[in-house]
């Protein structure tokens, strides 16, 4: 698919990777939710978390800017 401007293909990106898998968000919010520290310290337990906790946030939406002022680029 050929795209004429950045705008265009900015979009195409955005739809096409910001579909969430829910099924998959769905799965690591349970295994946060019973992830239990048992006999991990609390550096092993907390990175466990963190892992997890990453994971999910890549499947937040991507941010939509809602400005009401077009932005420009001044180089120079």
């Amino acid at each position: 698919v050929y795209l004429d401007n950045a705008i265009d293909v900015w979009n195409e990106l955005k739809e096409r990777f910001s579909r969430g898998d829910f099924i998959r968000i769905s799965e690591l919010q349970i295994e946060i939710y019973g992830l239990k520290q048992g006999t991990r310290s609390v550096s092993e337990f907390f990175t466990a978390l963190k892992v997890l906790w990453e994971e999910l946030e890549a499947y937040l939406p991507v941010p939509v800017c809602n400005c009401p002022h077009k932005c420009a680029c001044v180089t120079g």
